[in-house]
C-alpha cells in the first residue's frame, strides 16, 4: 500500500531501478538520467531514499532496503510491461554505448555486461526485428563476447545462454549478413556444450559451422 501512495514518477523509478535487481551503480542511472524518459530519475529516487524504500550504501551505489521491496515493485506490472522497461533501459545503455562500438568497447565493462542483460531480458522469447539491423549485430556482438568469456572461467551455463541470445539476434540471415559473428557463435556453443557434457549438442552446432563455413580454414578450426 505503501508503495501505491508514492508519485507515480518515484514509482516509476522504482520500477527502473528494480530491472537491475537489489542494487545498481550510480553511473549507470546517471547514463539514464541522460534520456528524456529517465529525465526525473536520480531526483525520484531521492525522494524514495526520504520514505525508506531505498538507501544510499556509498558513494556509488543505489540498493533497496528489503529484497521484499524489490521484488514487489518488480512484479507489480504484467510480464509484458516489465519486458517494455527492460526494453526502453537497454537501448538507452546501448545508444549511450553506441559511438564506442569499436573492439575495445567489445571487451565488455560492467556497463556493456548490464546493456547486453536488459536487451536479453527484453527480447526473451519474443521477436528481436523490431530491432534495426546493426543493433541486433552489436548485440549479437557483445553476446558472443560475453559467452567466450565465461567459457574462459568455465561457467557453461552463462556461456550457453549468451550463445542462445546472440543466435536469436544473429538470426536466420546471421551466416549471410554476419558471417564472422554467425561462426564464432557456434563455435562458442561446441565449447560451451563440451563444458557441459552435451555431445549431441556439440555434434549439431559442428553440424551447422561444416554446412556454412565458408573456407577450408573455418571448417579445419571447428
Amino acid at each position: 500500500n505503501k508503495l501505491l501512495r508514492l508519485p507515480i514518477k518515484v514509482f516509476e523509478a522504482l520500477q527502473v531501478m528494480s530491472c537491475f535487481g537489489v542494487k545498481v551503480d550510480q553511473d549507470v542511472l546517471s547514463i539514464l538520467s541522460g534520456s528524456d524518459q529517465f529525465d526525473e530519475l536520480i531526483s525520484s529516487l531521492g525522494y524514495a531514499i526520504q520514505e525508506g524504500m531505498i538507501e544510499k550504501r556509498n558513494e556509488t551505489t543505489y540498493g533497496f532496503a528489503h529484497d521484499t521491496i524489490q521484488q514487489a515493485v518488480y512484479e507489480y506490472l504484467p510480464e509484458a510491461c516489465m519486458k517494455e522497461f527492460h526494453f526502453k533501459i537497454g537501448m538507452h545503455l546501448v545508444r549511450a554505448l553506441r559511438g564506442f562500438v569499436t573492439p575495445e568497447f567489445l571487451q565488455c565493462n560492467s556497463i556493456t555486461f548490464l546493456a547486453i542483460d536488459q536487451m536479453n531480458r527484453a527480447c526473451d522469447g519474443t521477436d528481436p526485428n523490431r530491432l534495426d539491423t546493426r543493433i541486433k549485430n552489436t548485440l549479437a556482438s557483445l553476446n558472443l563476447k560475453a559467452a567466450e568469456r565465461a567459457i574462459d572461467l568455465a561457467d557453461a551455463s552463462s556461456a550457453l545462454s549468451h550463445v542462445r541470445y546472440g543466435l536469436q539476434f544473429a538470426g536466420d540471415t546471421g551466416w549471410s549478413l554476419c558471417y564472422e559473428i554467425c561462426l564464432r557463435l557456434h563455435e562458442a556453443a561446441c565449447l560451451a556444450n563440451y563444458l557441459n557434457s552435451s555431445p549431441d549438442e556439440v555434434l549439431k552446432h559442428f553440424e551447422e559451422i561444416i554446412n556454412h563455413a565458408r573456407t577450408f580454414e573455418d571448417k579445419i578450426k571447428a
